[in-house]
């Protein structure tokens, strides 16, 4: 039967979990370490495009009512474009990866200050210590639960010997 044992190692940027298992027969010794800002990065860019979202969505009426303005004039202009066309699109197509890494780095910078402005909020901290405070009480009542049900069993033990 194989058994393992682990401990973790915590830093601001990295968590590294050291395990050990071993069997009869062999002893193996894994270390990992775990990038913790690589592996924030595609939450920040999600709460960073969510971020982004909400802006649009608000802006969207305005921004609709501008369009409709502008459609009109740029009908008027594609129809003497249509000649550049293919060179433009083009140009666009070999512009994309770059400007698609320079968007994804936008929103992850986004989402990072969202979910740091957030962490820093008041009522954040307030919440979060109420939730620490809540858990100690719980692993408290727990204990006091068990060794009490421990008690009362030994007491039943005893009455029972003493009446049997």
């Amino acid at each position: 039967m194989a058994t393992a044992k682990a401990t973790t190692t915590r830093t601001p940027d990295a968590t590294t979990v050291h395990a050990k298992a071993s069997t009869k027969t062999a002893a193996v010794d894994a270390g990992a370490v775990i990038d913790l800002d690589r592996v924030r990065k595609p939450f920040y860019a999600y709460v960073g495009v969510a971020d982004l979202a909400v802006e649009k969505l608000r802006n969207l009426p305005e921004f609709y009512a501008h369009g409709v303005n502008t459609a009109q004039a740029q009908v008027q202009q594609a129809r003497g474009s249509v000649k550049t066309l293919p060179v433009t699109v083009r140009e666009q197509l070999t512009s994309l990866p770059s400007k698609a890494s320079s968007t994804y780095a936008e929103l992850v910078k986004r989402g990072q200050k969202l979910v740091t402005t957030v962490r820093n909020n008041p009522n954040t901290k307030l919440a979060v210590k109420q939730a620490k405070t809540a858990r100690t009480q719980a692993k408290a009542a727990t204990t006091s639960v068990r060794r009490s049900a421990s008690s009362a069993e030994k007491a039943a033990e005893e009455t029972a010997s003493e009446v049997g």
